[in-house]
């Protein structure tokens, strides 16, 4: 009775909320990081580039690199954090999956039952998923950077 009490810890509201965050970070907060560096570098481009070609008296960006630079450091704080809160739950459930799978081994019946170890698996699939999409915003944001970084800011191909 002592193992399936500690297999049910992990069932605990605290636990599933933290790792619905975890899951949900790593799904959305990493990809709008990306998308709103996206689009407010695009804009704020495309409002000095515009005033680059009709002469105003005075352009409204002075310090457009700065404006880049600081919306994409933003964005990368953001996307990282978001993408280590994926990778954290999922090695958490990946530890726990392995725990349970020892517990089972270990003794000759087995303590969880196997609807407890299939959600596990099922949260463990979702966590990497997570993981996986969470890592590949922050790689998409550095070529993004990249961009900034070796391209003139009104060229065409930025």
């Amino acid at each position: 009775m002592q193992r399936r009490a500690t297999s049910e810890v992990w069932l605990a509201g605290k636990e599933r909320r933290r790792l619905a965050l975890c899951a949900c970070a790593g799904f959305f907060l990493s990809p709008g990081a990306w998308l709103l560096q996206v689009i407010v570098s695009e804009t704020i481009s495309a409002q000095a580039c515009s005033n680059s070609t009709l002469p105003p008296p005075q352009s409204g960006f002075s310090h457009l690199h700065a404006w880049l630079y600081g919306t994409s450091i933003v964005a990368m704080l953001i996307s990282v954090i978001s993408a280590g809160m994926a990778t954290f739950g999922f090695v958490f459930l990946q530890r726990l999956q392995r725990r349970m799978g020892a517990d089972a081994d270990s003794e000759a019946s087995h303590a969880q039952p196997t609807r407890e170890r299939e959600e596990v698996t099922r949260k463990r699939f979702i966590a990497l998923c997570s993981a996986l999409i969470g890592c590949g915003f922050v790689i998409g944001l550095v070529f993004t950077i990249q961009a900034e970084v070796f391209f003139l800011s009104c060229s065409p191909w930025h």
